[in-house]
């Protein structure tokens, strides 16, 4: 392998060094979930406002994604990851050094700007780097790390609370980054083309206002409800400065991020499967925690252990399924994992108080391999029809729109379940004079909503089956 100077690159270290990057900024996204109620504790905080170190984190994320098309076509890839892993980095030390909850989260929102810049990195290396008949197995292992980290957090923090501090939560991460750095030193090389461009400020702004506005009034829902002023003049503002965006970006020749991409069938259909999955997926994790904490009364520790398994076997599937999609095509791979998902989403509506805890283990377990089978290979088979400078921005556009979904429907299945919870509890009257009746009431109002929130999540799961039944087989295409 050789870099776009004609200078021999040594690839494994240089894919060790870029997925041991990914891998350490990755497992941070949904770590501090189970930290809530300690930082609560400790800085005196409600609920609404703890959950912007989440909330603030995935708005950061989703406007430096489209920004990353542009960096990867005008940057060499090792001044963007030495870049990106410094902004990690810094914000790692400002969290962990923070006596204050205001330090804590601009130290999140600088690490989302790392995280935000890796993602579609390490995918776009994984596309450009490889030829087509292996880039599927490529981008099977780059899904054990795009995928599997994240699925660790909750379990690594629940443990990192259980035996240490806070802090140790960021601090944790810091000798890790700095060795990664040391070897992106090293190993990493200029492996991208490069085609520069003017950055274009204009763009920058409506996809920075667009983006960032649809996020945050989607991030409000589950907070204030879907009729909110919040909610409502976030997301109008964001669909008017996208359609802008849009409309600007259009008939430019060196756009900054193409989205005439999305004219392309094979790469519209995939990316939508890719990103329903992913929905599906992350309303299962936020909605079960909350069912095995809140009706089961498990710790936050233990029920992150509850979903280890389905995460580990989701790495193991991630591997053979690469392989097996460089065999057999996508639209097949697609079709049985977006089947999995659904079979292994739609029996979380029938959980009850006793429910053995096997059979959640099981069937989310089920759901991870129908999200792995989907994931990574489906992502190549979007690629199918790619060429050159398009492969960069389609990976920015096919993670934008995975974020905005993912994004929306969480806010649905959260709105969901609050609503239909609320509308059947008992009324506070009934505590006073029957409280046996009230609390039995009240357990009901919680499985409603915790079941009719698992429904939505499976109805993603069947649209998800349906567009992978119109998913481009590459290996057809090669052949014919």
């Amino acid at each position: 392998m050789e870099d776009i100077h004609g200078r021999p690159v040594h690839r494994v270290w240089l894919m060790i060094t870029l997925m041991a990057g990914t891998f350490c900024t990755a497992l941070t996204t949904n770590m501090l979930v189970t930290a809530y109620p300690t930082l609560m504790s400790r800085f005196n905080i409600s609920s609404s406002t703890v959950q912007w170190l989440t909330t603030g984190f995935l708005l950061v994320m989703g406007i430096m994604i489209p920004i990353s098309a542009w960096l990867i076509n005008n940057f060499s890839l090792r001044r963007i990851y030495l870049a990106a892993l410094s902004f990690f980095l810094v914000g790692l030390l400002i969290s962990y050094t923070a006596n204050s909850f205001a330090f804590i989260l601009a130290g999140r929102l600088i690490q989302a700007i790392g995280v935000g810049i890796t993602f579609p990195t390490i995918q776009n290396v994984l596309l450009v780097s490889f030829p087509a008949d292996k880039r599927g197995t490529m981008m099977g292992i780059g899904g054990v790390v795009i995928g599997l980290a994240p699925a660790l957090g909750p379990t690594v923090s629940g443990w990192i609370l259980d035996n240490a501090t806070w802090r140790d939560l960021f601090g944790i991460m810091i000798i890790p980054v700095v060795l990664v750095l040391g070897l992106t030193l090293i190993f990493v090389r200029p492996v991208l083309p490069l085609k520069k461009s003017k950055i274009d400020q204009l763009a920058i702004i409506l996809s920075t206002i667009g983006f960032g506005s649809l996020l945050y009034g989607f991030s409000e829902v589950g907070e204030n409800g879907w009729g909110s002023p919040s909610v409502l003049i976030g997301i109008l503002v964001g669909l008017i400065f996208i359609g802008l965006f849009v409309r600007h970006e259009w008939p430019q020749t060196n756009p900054f991020l193409n989205v005439r991409l999305l004219t392309i069938p094979s790469f519209t259909i995939a990316s939508l499967v890719t990103a329903l999955s992913n929905t599906a997926m992350i309303g299962i994790q936020v909605v079960l925690p909350m069912y095995l904490q809140q009706v089961r009364g498990l710790s936050p520790l233990h029920s992150g252990l509850m979903i280890l398994p389905g995460a580990l076997i989701f790495g193991v599937v991630s591997l053979i399924s690469g392989t097996l999609y460089d065999r057999m095509g996508g639209r097949r791979l697609g079709m049985i994992g977006a089947f999995l998902l659904t079979l292994g989403t739609l029996p979380f509506a029938l959980l009850t108080r006793s429910t053995p805890y096997l059979y959640i283990i099981c069937e989310y377990t089920v759901l991870m391999i129908g999200v792995a089978l989907v994931t990574m290979p489906i992502t190549a088979a979007s690629a199918v029809d790619l060429r050159g400078i398009q492969l960069s921005h389609g990976t920015a556009v096919n993670n934008t729109l995975r974020q905005v979904t993912t994004s929306m429907g969480t806010a649905i299945l959260g709105s969901v379940l609050t609503n239909v919870m609320t509308t059947h509890l008992p009324r506070h009257a009934l505590l006073d004079s029957a409280p046996l009746v009230y609390q039995s009431q009240s357990y009901q109002a919680a499985m409603d909503g915790f079941h009719a929130a698992f429904l939505v999540a499976t109805a993603f799961g069947v649209i998800d089956f349906i567009f992978a039944c119109l998913v481009r087989d590459h290996p057809r295409e090669v052949t014919a």
